[in-house]
């Protein structure tokens, strides 16, 4: 897209609004949301101020919260997990979202490689991106499932975190739950294949670098 179309497209974008236009912002899908995310990316504010002469980096953030602000409704249920190679510094994280308790409607997932890290570590950091997500997705109400007993364990405050590269890990999931209706629960590995599928997908990719 050049900067001629963004000329017709975004002051469109603006200018016609309407009473429902937030509301109608439901409808949009999962990539039409993201899309918007990026593009009123902190990095991407000065150009929009530049393409629509006049206007101020306040209303852009404004116009991102009306348009963003709807929460969706329904639950979602989330699995994640994470893998290790630590003596190849290599390490994934993996996850998979449904709405509600419908395992057939899968929402989302992610695959990723995130270089060296403990499996503890692998564990906190799917947690993490599965939380980022959520946020950047409009999801509130969170049922998530890990095979890691200790993180479900210590990020509900049942056990203690010793290690200090996990009390910074700890600080950041509890910190990111924060405004969430969640609950984290432990399952058997055997239940959360699909997550330890993708998580050793990250894997697979760290080993082609």
């Amino acid at each position: 897209m050049n900067v001629r179309q963004n000329h017709i497209i975004i002051p469109l974008l603006i200018e016609k609004q309407h009473p429902n236009f937030t509301s109608n912002m439901i409808d949009l899908t999962l990539r039409q949301k993201e899309l918007l995310h990026r593009l009123f990316a902190e990095k991407n504010i000065n150009l929009l101020m530049s393409i629509v002469n006049g206007s101020s980096q306040q209303e852009w953030i404004e116009l991102y919260n009306n348009l963003l602000e709807n929460k969706e409704n329904f639950p979602v249920t989330i699995f994640i997990d994470g893998a290790s190679e630590l003596e190849n510094s290599n390490a994934g994280i993996g996850g998979i979202f449904y709405k509600g308790e419908d395992m057939s409607f899968e929402l989302y997932s992610f695959s990723c490689n995130i270089g060296a890290a403990t499996n503890n570590e692998a564990e906190y950091n799917a947690l993490i991106k599965a939380l980022d997500i959520s946020k950047k997705l409009n999801y509130y109400k969170l049922n998530i499932y890990s095979d890691s007993e200790l993180l479900v364990k210590q990020v509900n405050l049942e056990y203690k975190v010793k290690n200090e590269r996990l009390k910074k890990l700890h600080a950041e999931v509890r910190d990111k739950l924060f405004g969430s209706k969640w609950l984290l629960s432990h399952i058997r590995r055997e239940k959360n294949r699909k997550a330890d599928f993708l998580s050793k997908k990250g894997l697979e990719e760290g080993r082609k670098k």
